[in-house]
């Protein structure tokens, strides 16, 4: 927005090679521009936040008192979300196309104003198949449009150094969405009803959501900035530079060993590097979807009240939140790759709990090893995709791994509805979830950086500006 603009315009340079660079900013009377990443970080945490958290958490709590209502089945009404998730399939590439071609901005807009409808429209909802029209068309296609692909792709482009922990934030910021938002519709469905809820949703992203990502950029190029804020590779440092501060040297030693590279599209799914990663993250993406569509039926099945039930589901997501912070701040220093195995551990551990709970202090232990692990492991997944492929690409290859990761998606819900409605328990259901996450955390040992792509010598220099 016109607030950051600098006085100066940086006109588009190339460096000694041939590639582009900004160029040095330290002009004679003036002041380097502060590093703006860290801005960006913070508005775009606060519309993930949003849209996390009354979406994919918030929608396990319009689930019962609309499948009350109408007297749909479990399976019939987590559908839906299997649906939306199906639908992602064949969009995902295209979308990941799109906001790597037209930048982020444009698509955080338009998927709040897609989403936003969808959700003032599910007031109307009388049946079943208006439900799956609505929530499929609209809300799905919306939020895969403006939420976490899109915020995601952006930071990845801001930041090379500190990649993970600035995803990390990211995440912070739907996980504060989901602990704050979760037990907030909770309490103003049961004053005021799930469908004015869900209207109320669908207004503040018009009313508050476009605004604010109107503020956002793709990319640091477009304001004259690089990755981090680090000097591009031909710029000497400024004695007034107020980019970051210095690194530790444990932080400098790992910095000087990594490489940013860049892929095209092609070169990318070619590798062995990407199908092996893809398999990772399709056994993670069926467990994910189950337990925020299920928990909350699940506990008030082994007693626990429904108002504690959804709290306990925002509890759930504020414990993910030190996990968060903790594995991206040692993402950037230790191996993605053990990191991510070792949350796996960690998750089927309180899986298995869960699975066996017949009261709260079974509960408490799943909220501890699940909620720590999984929110650990949603930057560095992020921050692992960037790393291995670079910043070019990086929402054209999310896009290209998620028509394989909605197998997942799409049947852990379902087959969970089903096992309860055939079984009368999730137990079945939960075991299998245990053994599927075991399996992601030994496949992601197996991720290995790939051969075929010419490492870019400074981040300056792995992308010019594009469209925001």
């Amino acid at each position: 927005m016109g607030c950051w603009v600098p006085a100066w315009e940086a006109a588009p340079l190339r460096s000694s090679d041939g590639s582009p660079r900004v160029p040095a900013l330290s002009l004679a009377g003036r002041t380097r521009q502060r590093f703006h990443g860290w801005w960006i970080v913070s508005v775009a945490a606060v519309l993930n936040g949003y849209g996390a958290g009354v979406n994919f958490y918030g929608f396990g709590v319009f689930f019962n008192p609309m499948r009350e209502e109408f007297g749909w089945s479990r399976a019939a009404t987590a559908g839906v979300f299997s649906l939306a998730r199906l639908e992602g399939a064949p969009l995902g590439p295209i979308i990941g196309w799109l906001i790597d071609r037209i930048g982020s901005r444009r698509m955080i807009v338009a998927g709040l104003a897609l989403t936003g409808l969808g959700f003032v429209s599910m007031y109307f909802i009388q049946s079943l198949w208006m439900f799956y029209l609505i929530y499929g068309v609209f809300i799905a296609t919306g939020f895969s449009m403006g939420f976490f692909q899109a915020p995601q792709a952006m930071i990845a482009n801001w930041f090379f150094r500190r990649r993970a922990q600035a995803l990390s934030y990211l995440a912070v910021g739907a996980g504060l969405g989901g602990a704050t938002l979760v037990p907030a519709m909770g309490a103003f469905m049961g004053m005021a009803g799930w469908r004015s809820t869900a209207v109320a949703v669908g207004v503040l992203m018009w009313v508050v959501g476009i605004p604010l990502a109107l503020i956002l950029r793709h990319r640091p190029e477009e304001m004259g900035q690089v990755p981090d804020g680090l000097p591009s590779r031909d710029e000497a440092p400024a004695a007034d530079d107020q980019r970051l501060p210095p690194s530790p040297p444990v932080e400098r030693a790992e910095a000087a060993e990594r490489q940013e590279v860049e892929f095209t599209v092609g070169q990318a799914v070619r590798t062995s590097t990407f199908w092996t990663l893809v398999l990772a993250m399709a056994f993670r993406s069926s467990i994910l979807s189950s337990i925020v569509v299920h928990q909350i039926a699940h506990l008030e099945d082994i007693g626990v009240a429904r108002h504690t039930a959804e709290a306990m589901l925002g509890l759930m997501i504020a414990i993910s939140i030190p996990g968060r912070l903790l594995f991206g701040w040692l993402g950037d220093r230790f191996s993605k790759q053990h990191l991510l195995a070792f949350s796996s551990v960690l998750q089927g551990i309180g899986i298995f709990i869960i699975a066996n709970a017949t009261g709260l202090a079974y509960v408490w232990l799943f909220l501890l090893f699940y909620g720590l692990a999984y929110g650990g492991a949603i930057p560095l997944t992020q921050a692992l995709r960037a790393d291995l492929f670079g910043r070019k690409v990086f929402a054209t290859v999310g896009g290209l791994i998620m028509p394989f990761t909605t197998l997942g998606g799409v049947a852990g819900p379902i087959f969970a509805g089903y096992v309860y409605d055939a079984t009368d328990s999730y137990r079945i259901a939960f075991y299998t979830f245990v053994v599927l996450i075991l399996l992601s955390g030994l496949t992601f040992l197996f991720v290995r950086p790939p051969k075929g792509a010419v490492p870019v010598t400074s981040p300056s220099d792995a992308a010019g500006a594009a469209p925001s």
